[in-house]
């Protein structure tokens, strides 16, 4: 029977598989087909081997069955291998790796231009676009490469840019459900560790050095990922469904392709149903279980980036240099720096644990306490004087290891990662070159004290949004979320997404 049982999985695989290519004509479907047929080849080999080797002991009186017994139950019994998904997320995680390392570099960078004026005189205007230029660039770049992507693949797209949106979701695509949570943790890790870095490099060299430093990452990233394979989500998106097998047998360690059958025909049946799902910013606008959570995750992006995050980075050593205390700017920075990448890995160890919305009021309230601190120095080394006020040479410090604490804990996740993910980080990057623009004109405007204020009330303002808006997602799926923003009950102030039939609960 066990003959049997496998022809018949193998009939049930090419159904599925067929299923994904019945609304493909002509020379497409036939290539489509011929394509379902070489992998259903395969499989169905090594199965019809098993059924042959299966009678001929059977004509034997048995005497290899329980060889061949033991043959398929280990291979029913396959475990993925962790170690080429960790190589995958490494290699795409250098590109995080690398934006950290830039969103770092002003921050070390400018005060040695300032100092050393080896390409002239600097003014405001210049450092304002030199720290945010980069900002600028990533919103172009992750605005074309958001739709060269599926085009493409997501290994090409490395090339042209747009990490922040090609990294997470080429993670989620290849990694296992047991440590895709893990592995993608990793992105937000690398940055905090890219930023650190730069820090602790400018400490030592001049700027030039530091480009240098940067500079050498990309080329690290780019020769890892030559050895990474495509997504094979993206393959079967693309009816290659051979070379979609191929890449899924290295990234679980399959020595074959009859280990990932059960993977493969899931992940067939999940593009077709994506597929017929597809939404267009229309059915976003009307359907309120997407619109809804949608102006949430763009709600707290903004939050996240009128808490000044950005500005903070690029800014580093000159506000500990503007601080004025007895501890060197650059020590700071890379005890700031530190505190940030510890806080990250905090964060991915319980952020499923702790819930999400209740990180989010954890965050919010710290930056609101760490930003209304500096403003609190800030005014009052200016009502001595421009002196700084005895005993307080710590504040500074202590305010910004507070702040990049809180944010990394909280707001530097995404309640929301669906199919307005896109539209998510192109917000990001753009409130963020905003904020960094203004950065400098909104502290001589209102005193230093006043502009940290000012982005401590933002924070304040996000602190009631998360606490009357933002729903508690621990352990829901996107499914869930959805549901959840259907029905009445999210009205609710601070409604946890609980009380759900059973058939939706994971």
């Amino acid at each position: 029977m066990r003959g049997v049982d496998n022809f018949e999985n193998v009939v049930e695989s090419e159904f599925e598989l067929k299923v994904g290519i019945s609304s493909l004509d002509g020379d497409e479907k036939d290539g489509q087909d011929h394509a379902v047929q070489n992998w259903k080849d395969e499989i169905n080999g090594s199965y019809s081997n098993s059924t042959c080797d299966h009678i001929s002991n059977d004509d034997n009186g048995g005497q290899e069955d329980g060889s061949q017994s033991q043959d398929l139950s280990e291979k029913s019994q396959f475990k993925d291998k962790y170690a080429p998904q960790f190589f995958a997320a490494l290699a795409a995680n250098f590109g995080s790796f690398a934006l950290g390392s830039v969103l770092s570099w002003t921050s070390v960078a400018l005060p040695d231009l300032r100092e050393r004026k080896s390409i002239g005189e600097i003014s405001d205007f210049e450092e304002t676009w030199i720290s945010s230029i980069a900002l600028l660039g990533a919103t172009a770049s992750c605005t074309v490469v958001g739709l060269m992507m599926e085009k493409f693949g997501r290994r090409k797209c490395f090339c042209g840019g747009g990490c922040s949106i090609v990294v997470p979701v080429y993670i989620t695509e290849t990694a296992s459900v047991k440590i895709r949570g893990m592995l993608a943790s990793g992105f937000d890790m690398l940055i905090t560790v890219g930023i650190l870095y730069i820090f602790i490099i400018g400490t030592y060299v001049n700027w030039q050095y530091q480009a240098v430093a940067c500079g050498v990452i990309p080329i690290v990233f780019h020769a890892f990922m030559m050895f990474a394979p495509e997504s094979p989500r993206y393959l079967v998106e693309q009816r290659k469904l051979s070379d979609a097998s191929k890449a899924l047998c290295w990234l679980r360690g399959a020595k074959s392709t009859q280990h990932i059958q059960r993977e493969m025909n899931e992940l067939v049946s999940s593009v077709d149903e994506s597929m017929e799902k597809s939404a267009s910013w229309r059915d976003i606008i009307k359907d309120g279980s997407i619109l809804k959570p949608t102006i949430i995750a763009l709600m707290l992006m903004v939050f996240q980036q009128l808490s000044a995050i950005d500005a903070v980075m690029f800014y580093t050593v000159d506000i500990f240099r503007a601080a004025g205390t007895d501890i060197d700017e650059n020590l700071s920075a890379n005890i700031v720096g530190t505190v940030q990448v510890l806080a990250t890995i905090t964060a991915a160890l319980f952020v499923d644990h702790s819930g999400r919305r209740c990180l989010l009021l954890i965050s919010e309230i710290g930056m609101v306490i760490s930003l209304g601190g500096m403003g609190a120095f800030f005014y009052l080394k200016q009502q001595n004087n421009d002196e700084v006020p005895a005993n307080l040479s710590w504040l500074p410090l202590a305010s910004l290891m507070v702040h990049t604490m809180a944010f990394s804990v909280g707001m530097g996740y995404s309640l929301y990662p669906g199919m307005a993910s896109g539209l998510v980080t192109i917000t990001r990057w753009i409130l963020g070159f905003a904020v960094t623009m203004v950065f400098k004109e909104v502290m001589k405007i209102l005193g230093m004290h006043g502009g940290y204020w000012l982005f401590s009330a933002f924070c304040f303002l996000g602190t009631i949004f998360v606490f009357y808006f933002v729903p508690e997602t621990k352990g829901k799926s996107l499914d869930e979320i959805q549901e959840f923003f259907k029905s009445p009950q999210q009205k609710n102030r601070g409604a946890s997404i609980e009380g759900k039939p059973e058939a939706l609960k994971v």
